[in-house]
């Protein structure tokens, strides 16, 4: 089967009208933006502040700070900019993301998948990353936003082949392309077998080109996708500062539909999942202000103000009086019934400020995997059990999930390929199990030493419960202990 296409890397995108012909759509002089690529679809508007804030928070504020420490009544510009500076954002968010993404990184490939997918496993996405490393950043950015897509490409048709085993026996081969959510910009859906099925999508593709001899600028397309085809626009501005929709690449697949893949493992519903870490984002950004408030506090608390009592008693006095000078070589004159000292603030809402924020990282940590490994109070047992049981049972949910949409990328490719199946993979049930409690470690020992279970069984019972390493070679050692065992007879009276 044969495809024609371009090699993406990157993209997002927005709406097409399909019922005209490419030569139409060359000088098509558009009215308003609906007849625009670049039209986000109500959904993708409606959730981009989140988008936005959810992007800051990952990237570490950077550049954006003033958007979140907003300039305060009458501070001044320097004021505010060196308050800016002196706030540290301490970012709780992004590792939020890796931890859970850690979690569902480890899943091996069933022997039912595709040769060619076992074939390009080391280099899935034709940019030298393997199948776990592109799904590990998958999962961090559907994760991180609630969604992203997956586009299974094809290179340019080469009419040279013409058979299937011409094919398979050349470079020419599937490969992976991961796209922000914030780069698909619309979208049209049909039920078919009540299976809601794309018609068409708009992914935005920013592109660096050469600029003069040694320059580079970033220049925006639009990949409109349909069933068997696919547009490639720009948007140039025309006469009169009207945008003008310029249409530069087009193409027909082989595949009678988009080879897209929505890719969630929070919620299965097309192009709805809400980001699940909004919540944390949102206070991590409320313990920065806070964090920034207290700072101040300190700053200025730190600095105690010189009062001297009873020399000015008169608005005339204000004229007369030379300016305050404190150091070891001054002298400062008061009136006998006045009085100098310096004053210092009581710090009362210090203790009310720190407390607050406490309490903002100990609600950041609820929603984290920190009650596992930290938390400033030792918890009973049974909260532990309980707390890890919740985030056991919400991993379990978030790896089927991805077996499902890996399923799907794998049907895409072998669509390609001509294979019978795609197959798919298995998530590492161990790592998302609980570790074993002394007291059941205890037992399984208990019953190996009353003979009910044997050395490798128990042994194996103690690595899938965490309490051994996953790397030790089990048969190794219990090799190793038998040669052991027969040692001691041999030498023994």
């Amino acid at each position: 089967m044969v495809v024609q296409a371009v090699q993406l890397c990157s993209v997002p995108l927005s709406g097409i009208l399909a019922t005209y012909t490419p030569q139409q759509l060359r000088s098509l002089p558009p009215t308003n933006s609906n007849n625009l690529p670049s039209t986000l679809s109500r959904a993708a508007a409606a959730y981009s502040s989140n988008l936005l804030l959810l992007l800051d928070c990952w990237n570490d504020l950077e550049g954006r700070e003033r958007a979140y420490l907003p300039k305060e009544a009458k501070e001044p510009s320097q004021a505010w900019s060196d308050r800016i500076r002196r706030t540290t954002f301490d970012n709780r968010f992004e590792p939020a993301i890796k931890d859970y993404a850690g979690l569902l990184s480890v899943f091996s490939l069933n022997d039912d998948v595709a040769k060619s997918i076992v074939k390009n496993k080391d280099n899935i996405d034709q940019c030298g990353n393997d199948i776990w490393t592109f799904f590990h950043e998958a999962d961090q950015w559907c994760l991180r936003d609630g969604w992203c897509g997956i586009m299974v490409e094809f290179p340019i048709e080469d009419p040279s082949i013409t058979s299937q085993g011409e094919m398979l026996a050349s470079d020419r081969r599937p490969y992976l392309v991961l796209i922000d959510r914030r780069d698909i910009l619309n979208w049209r859906a049909t039920k078919i077998n009540s299976k809601p099925t794309l018609s068409r999508v708009t992914i935005r593709e920013i592109r660096l080109e050469p600029d003069g001899d040694y320059g580079e600028k970033e220049v925006t397309y639009y990949r409109v996708l349909l069933p068997g085809e696919y547009f490639v626009f720009q948007i140039v501005e025309g006469k009169g500062n009207e945008a003008q929709l310029l249409l530069v690449e087009s193409g027909t697949t082989s595949l009678n539909e988009i080879p897209l893949v929505y890719y969630s493992v929070t919620e299965s519903q097309l192009f709805s999942a809400k980001a699940p870490f909004l919540n944390l984002a949102k206070l991590n950004i409320e313990h920065f202000q806070k964090r920034s408030q207290l700072n101040e506090v300190l700053r200025k608390c730190n600095l105690p103000v010189p009062v001297r009592k009873g020399l000015i008693r008169t608005v005339d006095d204000l004229k007369k009086v030379p300016p305050l000078v404190i150091g070891p070589n001054s002298v400062l004159d008061i009136p006998s019934d006045g009085d100098f000292f310096f004053a210092e603030p009581t710090g009362v809402a210090i203790a009310a400020s720190k407390e607050d924020i406490k309490d903002l990282e100990a609600a950041m940590d609820r929603m984290t995997l920190d009650f596992l490994t930290s938390g400033d109070r030792q918890k009973t047992a049974t909260e532990v059990v309980l707390d890890s049981t919740k985030t056991s049972a919400n991993l379990k949910g978030v790896a089927r999930r991805k077996e499902s949409a890996m399923q799907q990328v794998f049907k895409f490719w072998v669509s390609y390929t001509g294979e019978s199946q795609g197959g798919g993979i298995a998530q590492d049930e161990d790592l998302l199990s609980l570790p074993l409690t002394p007291k059941q470690v205890d037992k399984l020992e208990s019953l190996t030493a009353q003979g009910f279970i044997s050395q490798r069984t128990l042994l194996l019972l103690l690595q899938r419960g965490k309490t051994l390493p996953r790397q030790l070679d089990i048969d190794a050692e219990v090799a190793a202990t038998e040669q052991v065992q027969i040692t001691d007879e041999v030498l023994s009276p």
